[in-house]
């Protein structure tokens, strides 16, 4: 063979190789026609009740084998102290393998932590420092998936994830409850609080936006949207803005802005949108809430106990079976696993 053509099969032959071993192109969505399920946890264990409970749900959750898993937080109560249940939840992750498990924090386990005194220092827990914690134990590796799925965690907010699956954008945002960490801040100083509120605020908008352009560019049939905290009511305050300026109720809005993303999104899309959330009871799965009639809401079960003021029972003990069928005109359907009880509907 001519020199030059040696030179040039040679350089043809590893910029094939350099192709062949280089980084895959992200793949579309692969669509399904087959309704999927989905099993949710939040707000549990508190009790020995709810100990009880997941010992029964975790053999009945392998049976529906469903395809993915969701936690919206608190996977502990609030009047715990912050790390001594870290190990526990661990644990519960494990028991659920292989199944992915997409998990978003609650408030009892980073932002209410400083209820309690940190035994190392004498004084309140940071609250920061705890989701630092959170982000190290629970968000410091990949979630692993099956190959029908594609799977991305935000760089800036690393417990914000993306899971594409049959034809769905499943997006988790780190957005809790307690006025989405701007009420009783205790153990961290003011004004770097408010600087991490506005940042993550910030953050939680733009990946939200990114999922829903995703959602259009791939012509995605839903989009599913994962959080901690229920925004359904929005509040009479105005939207917070670097507004944590005390240490108890800074009369702010702490969702306005995410709520927004959501709302401008789903009317943008068209498509079903589902929002889950915990946080508050009852167990609940509504149509057109906020003004949007693409848009449904799911409370999760497990916000349940007994009310302090009234001793009268509340919630649901339970966890979530949620079915995805999106060639119906109600595509989602929920109900208590162990329970079989039936969400509220307004």
């Amino acid at each position: 063979m001519h020199a030059a053509l040696k030179v040039l099969s040679l350089s043809l032959a590893l910029a094939l190789a350099a192709c062949a071993t280089g980084p895959k192109p992200d793949p579309k969505i692969a669509f399904a026609d087959a309704p999927f399920e989905v099993i949710v946890f939040g707000d549990t264990p508190y009790t020995a009740a709810d100990e009880a409970m997941l010992a029964r749900a975790l053999p009945v959750v392998k049976a529906v084998n469903p395809s993915f898993v969701l936690h919206v937080g608190d996977f502990q109560s609030g009047g715990d102290v912050c790390g001594s249940h870290d190990t526990r939840f661990q644990s519960l992750v494990n028991a659920l393998a292989p199944l992915p498990v997409i998990y978003t924090p609650g408030d009892n386990e980073w932002t209410d932590c400083d209820r309690q005194i940190d035994p190392a220092t004498g004084k309140p827990f940071s609250e920061l420092k705890r989701l630092d914690t959170l982000r190290h134990l629970f968000f410091g590796r990949e979630v692993t998936v099956p190959a029908t799925m594609i799977y991305k965690r935000a760089r800036s907010l690393p417990e914000n994830a993306r899971l594409d699956y049959a034809g769905v954008i499943v997006v988790t945002v780190n957005v809790s409850g307690t006025n989405n960490g701007r009420d009783a801040v205790m153990g961290d100083d003011l004004h770097k609080a408010a600087r991490a509120a506005d940042q993550r605020d910030k953050a939680n908008v733009r990946w939200l936006n990114a999922a829903f352009d995703r959602a259009k560019k791939l012509k995605a049939k839903s989009v599913i949207v994962v959080m901690q905290a229920d925004i359904t009511h929005p509040l009479t305050e105005p939207p917070c803005r670097d507004a944590v300026s005390k240490r108890t109720d800074n009369q702010c809005d702490g969702f306005y802005f995410v709520r927004q993303s959501l709302i401008a999104n789903a009317q943008s899309f068209g498509k079903p949108v589902l929002l889950i959330h915990g946080d508050t009871d009852p167990f609940t799965l509504t149509h057109g809430d906020f003004g949007v009639a693409n848009l449904w809401r799911l409370n999760a079960a497990g916000d349940a106990g007994i009310n302090a003021t009234t001793q009268q029972p509340y919630g649901v003990v339970d966890v979530t079976h949620l079915t995805i069928d999106l060639s119906k005109p109600m595509p989602f359907k929920a109900s208590g696993l162990l329970t079989q009880t039936q969400p509220n509907s307004k």
